[in-house]
């Protein structure tokens, strides 16, 4: 377009920063990689009325949340806004699973080029699928674009499977850092794996303190969540409390770090709402194997098994144990797939290449409506 800057793009997504999260996360880089556009995020908060605030020069529109359903908010306030903006912009981006977006679109007749960023397959309870899935079904049958991060996704979703020929598949991506200081609170020695993560059931944290169990070694375990005070009662029930630092309250920064001094990262999750796990790239960055679980998501695809990691059944802790014993048993070994993961990352999942997959694809939607 001849004046790209003045053309606005509407994000509409469940929850935004300060809420961590990797959705959250992927809706930040794009608003700051993407600065030839103009970006504005339309989402729910828990505080007041309507709310606007600028973040990375994007203006982030909060509507109030009363309550949760399902774990989706119920904003009425934002069924209206979307109708309003809606007609100021000139591209809807709506990131997935969010309901309530699906049920405004559906209210209005005509849109802008739609893209939906389909950031995880969608796990509906049996009683309110009759409701969401012919709304969902409508906003794909309207999106210009379904965006996903691989081809897996793909084949574990029947939705997409009937969309495949609107699906375009754009991993996501992380600056390229220097290595950053290692932080020695958890463990002078360097000699623990470390977990990052929301205190939540699908990531599998109860899999992991029960996999120390059955290995002599160290867990860091860096996140807040509903469950953390369960996940701490249940170290101190099965007698590993002596094997885990909880970091409840830890920065970015001192997430990286304590990255950085691991021997590895682990992701036990067991459910496919982890879609990506987006703290994989992390510890590839930083040369540093990944344990994972074999998920119907894109989990499995980013550190590779027995290439940049070892990946591991859901819900096994003794196969968990086995993992780390091999990362922790040879660490010349660890160190070629932590480099692996480096190369990898380097290759497919920098920031770089998000941000110019990203570009000509909106540039390409934009330029459909001239």
């Amino acid at each position: 377009m001849s004046d790209s800057s003045q053309t606005k793009i509407l994000h509409i997504c469940k929850v935004y920063l300060p809420v961590n999260g990797g959705v959250q996360r992927v809706v930040q880089s794009i608003v700051s990689l993407s600065k030839r556009y103009t970006h504005q995020v339309l989402t729910s908060g828990e505080d007041g009325a309507i709310s606007n605030q600028t973040l990375d020069g994007a203006v982030v529109t909060r509507c109030r949340s009363h309550l949760e359903i399902a774990s989706m908010p119920i904003a009425p306030s934002m069924i209206g806004e979307i109708r309003r903006r809606v007609k100021k912009s000139n591209l809807i981006c709506v990131h997935y699973p969010f309901p309530l977006a699906d049920l405004a679109l559906a209210m209005i007749i005509r849109l802008p080029p739609l893209a939906v960023y389909w950031h995880a397959n969608i796990v509906a309870q049996k009683k309110l699928k009759w409701l969401t899935y012919p709304l969902i079904y409508l906003t794909l049958k309207r999106a210009a674009v379904i965006i996903v991060t691989s081809e897996r996704m793909i084949e574990n979703s029947a939705l997409l499977t009937r969309f495949r020929a609107k699906v375009k598949i754009i991993p996501y991506g992380l600056p390229i850092v220097a290595e950053v200081p290692t932080d020695t609170r958890a463990n002078t020695k360097n000699d623990y794996f470390v977990l990052v993560g929301r205190h939540v059931s699908y990531k599998g944290i109860d899999i992991a303190i029960r996999a120390l169990q059955d290995i002599e070694t160290h867990l860091v375990i860096a996140g807040n969540g509903p469950l953390f005070e369960q996940h701490k009662l249940l170290s101190q029930r099965l007698g590993v409390s002596h094997k885990v630092s909880f970091e409840q309250y830890a920065s970015d920064e001192e997430i990286k770090s304590i990255i950085q001094g691991s021997m590895a990262l682990i992701i036990p999750s067991v459910m496919h709402n982890e879609a990506f796990g987006l703290v994989q790239l992390e510890a590839m960055r930083l040369r540093k194997p990944v344990i994972n679980t074999w998920l119907p998501s894109t989990v499995p695809m980013i550190a590779r098994h027995q290439k940049e990691g070892l990946t591991v059944e859901p819900n096994d802790p003794e196969g968990l144990a086995q993992a780390m014993l091999q990362i922790a048993s040879d660490k010349s070994w660890a160190a070629t797939l932590g480099n692996n993961g480096y190369q990898r990352f380097n290759e497919k999942f920098t920031d770089i290449k998000f941000k110019l997959a990203l570009d000509a694809l909106f540039e390409e939607l934009l330029v459909s409506q001239q």
